[in-house]
């Protein structure tokens, strides 16, 4: 993809409230003061985490499950079938488990159930006696779902972050971030994971269990990277804890999905969530069902965690093919499109993976993205924003004007569904709505934290950054450029030369560097180069040396041609 380049826009912080840049390179201290991040934010230890009764309901919810445990009564967590409800639910079940309570779980099928409390999961909490329903990941939408287990003695928690209707359910009690319209609070982006997270410490503390290894967020902290909510506040630090918990510890489960997948679990990133962790994870949920990622994230036995693994990746592997022949056809359909939503359906995709292709093509395109899969008289749709561009406020609009059956979400992923013959008119109106919000631009643009010369592409850049960490939704992975180097080997790598291997060369510097998605950039390398990216250690030669993440290359300055 190429982009429009432009400096990262400045943030102001307060002179009292910057931190000590003192022996940090010159580099990564102008990003500092170029993104205002201020001295709170680089205090991310987990002692810092917002105290858990902050979040409002949290205390009302930890008081019923204590009540729970305590008296074993039979618990189900209601969750969800992304990764972040998947990491919610084995995270809620291992806790209350470790602290002797009575749990089982249930996650929908894509399918059969659809999103969200359905009426499967009621007629299981009847008929097997569940006294207490605790929804993570969902049910802030589900009014009469809440009202008719209330009707039938089932207490009802619901933990959700997605944003409510007009109207909450009547719930014993709904913790929920988006509740709240203070935008500063610490916890005020959490996501489903990190909802129950909270919810979790208060009963762990009311049971003077704080210490019990299962309250670690380890996993909190791959559904919050996975569900792409913002890296600051108390997400920041979940996750900072969470990486160092996968790093030195990991759980068996999550070990054995790290081997499978090729990743050192002493060195994992956020970008081995993202790319790596979180689309195995999603893949049971989206092409099969999600109690397999559940079942591999909660057992304890290396064998069984080695075997179920490597059935999930198996999955996964699936999911690429289906995905690959949605984009494929999505992209051609969507390739002329000049409104400021792009829209397609068809019959013939895959619903589970839709989405995923639904996100590639925001990004390529620079616009919300929806994509319909139809079957028979209905059809589910996946939709994708962009910064700066929301999807969900469209979708809002359809929902009152009647256009769509059901609808879900936050600003820049939601779900919905609709009747084959109102697609023309939801199109028509969302395309309509989309051409007010957001005037057609020039394309995607790539914003530059600042530049560094061949010779600052070293390891001591490198370390200096990863004081920053974890890097994603809200705090993003800085991206530098380097001017007028000469590509001196390059070659396509990867399955049918999807990736650019390639090295540069600047003075008596030698800079290797991996373009992902650019091999078909080849005929652009006999020029002298500016070049965007991101600094990565080089794990081929051992560590010791920084490789380029090559986002996108131009003509170097003053010689295009």
């Amino acid at each position: 993809m190429k982009y429009k380049w432009l400096p990262r826009p400045e943030v102001h912080c307060k002179s009292e409230d910057l931190p000590d840049i003192a022996g940090i390179p010159v580099p990564v201290g102008s990003m500092v003061r170029r993104r205002g991040l201020d001295a709170a934010f680089f205090r991310s230890d987990y002692s810092t985490l917002s105290p858990w009764p902050d979040l409002p309901g949290a205390d009302s919810a930890s008081l019923i499950l204590e009540d729970a445990v305590r008296n074993d009564k039979l618990i189900l967590v209601h969750g969800d079938f992304d990764a972040d409800g998947i990491t919610a639910t084995a995270t809620a079940v291992r806790v209350i488990r470790a602290l002797g309570g009575l749990v089982q779980y249930y996650i929908p099928s894509r399918f059969q159930d659809g999103y969200g409390l359905g009426e499967a999961a009621i007629d299981l909490c009847i008929q097997s006696g569940v006294e207490v329903l605790i929804t993570v990941d969902c049910g802030i939408t589900s009014i009469d779902e809440v009202a008719r287990l209330k009707e039938n003695g089932v207490k009802v928690i619901i933990t959700d972050h997605h944003k409510p209707l007009d109207i909450l359910p009547k719930a014993d009690v709904v913790v929920d971030p988006e509740l709240s319209s203070d935008s500063s609070v610490r916890w005020r982006y959490l996501s489903g994971a990190g909802v129950i997270h909270t919810v979790l410490r208060g009963l762990a503390e009311r049971m003077d269990s704080t210490e019990i290894p299962e309250l670690e967020p380890d996993l909190v902290s791959i559904g919050t990277v996975c569900d792409v909510v913002s890296l600051t506040g108390d997400n920041r630090v979940l996750v900072r804890r969470g990486l160092d918990i996968l790093r030195t510890k990991p759980s068996q489960g999550v070990l054995a999905l790290m081997s499978a997948v090729g990743v050192n679990h002493t060195e994992v990133t956020t970008r081995d969530i993202s790319f790596g962790l979180g689309p195995v994870i999603n893949s049971a949920g989206r092409i099969a069902h999600a109690d397999q990622a559940v079942k591999l994230l909660l057992e304890t036995e290396p064998g069984l965690a080695a075997g179920m693994a490597s059935g999930l990746e198996k999955t996964n592997t699936k999911r690429k093919r289906l995905d690959s022949a949605v984009f494929a056809e999505a992209d051609s359909l969507l390739a002329n499109t000049r409104t400021g939503i792009a829209v397609a359906a068809s019959e013939h995709w895959h619903a589970g993976v839709i989405g995923i292709s639904a996100s590639k093509l925001a990004r390529q395109m620079n616009k919300p993205v929806v994509l319909v899969s139809w079957d028979g008289d209905t059809g589910r749709g996946s939709a994708r924003g962009v910064p700066g561009k929301p999807v969900y406020p469209i979708l809002e609009k359809a929902m009152e004007k009647g256009l769509l059956l059901s609808f879900g979400g936050h600003n820049q992923a939601a779900g919905i569904s609709l009747e084959t013959e109102r697609y023309a008119e939801f199109k028509s109106f969302v395309e309509h709505i989309a051409d007010t919000l957001y005037a057609e631009d020039s394309g995607p643009v790539l914003y530059i934290d600042g530049g560094l010369t061949a010779e600052q592409c070293s390891i001591s850049i490198l370390s200096a950054l990863r004081n920053f960490e974890p890097f994603g939704e809200g705090n993003p992975e800085p991206v530098w450029i380097t001017r007028g180097v000469y590509p001196v080997s390059f070659r396509p790598v990867g399955q049918g030369g999807k990736h650019l291997q390639i090295s540069f060369q600047s003075g008596n510097t030698t800079l290797r560097g991996i373009g992902f998605g650019m091999g078909h950039r080849t005929s652009e390398l006999d020029r002298i180069l500016d070049v965007a990216f991101t600094l990565s250690a080089d794990s081929w030669r051992g560590g010791n040396a920084v490789q380029l993440v090559v986002v996108d290359i131009k003509p170097a300055a003053g010689r295009r041609n």
